[in-house]
């Protein structure tokens, strides 16, 4: 008799820590602010299947930060305003006619979460996230006002010239 009340006591206080993790993340799906990321999720599937989703999508920056200090291992995430990878390596909202743009995930699935800093635009690529190419401080030098003074650029095309007889 002793033996299974150490066995109940001991699974009450199991699922009592996970309840707490899921009330915990409850509360913190709810507050502002909401930040971006960009999420990889691993669920398991029939047959020992895992299938990836990747999204980028707006969470709550305290549901981020408790994941990521290792806080928050179970409950569950809300994601908002949820964008994806489709056709063309191009980003597309997920809400649609029958989509709100919400989706909810179990904390557990998260492969990868990393914070994005600007919200990622419809209809264009990774292009949006790189920075663009600057310009060493040597090549500027080497190309001064100067030098385009001495061989001026025009607009004319004179690759195709007609000739009046």
């Amino acid at each position: 008799m002793l033996k299974r009340i150490a066995l109940l006591s001991t699974l009450l206080l199991l699922s009592a820590c996970s309840l707490e993790e899921e009330a915990t993340a409850l509360s913190a799906n709810g507050q502002q602010p909401k930040i971006w990321v960009f999420t990889q999720f691993n669920v398991p599937e029939e047959g020992d299947e895992i299938e990836s989703y990747y999204y980028y999508a707006q969470v709550s920056k305290a549901i981020y930060q408790k994941i990521g200090d290792n806080q928050l291992n179970s409950g569950f995430i809300l994601l908002e305003n949820v964008k994806y990878w489709g056709d063309g390596d191009l980003i597309h909202d997920y809400k649609d006619i029958e989509n709100s743009g919400e989706l909810v995930f179990r904390i557990e699935d998260i492969a990868k979460i990393d914070r994005v800093n600007s919200e990622p635009q419809v209809g264009l690529g990774y292009e949006q996230f790189e920075e663009p190419a600057k310009k060493s401080r040597v090549e500027a030098n080497t190309h001064s006002d100067e030098d385009n003074d001495e061989n001026p650029q025009t607009d004319v095309d004179t690759s195709t010239r007609i000739e009046s007889e």
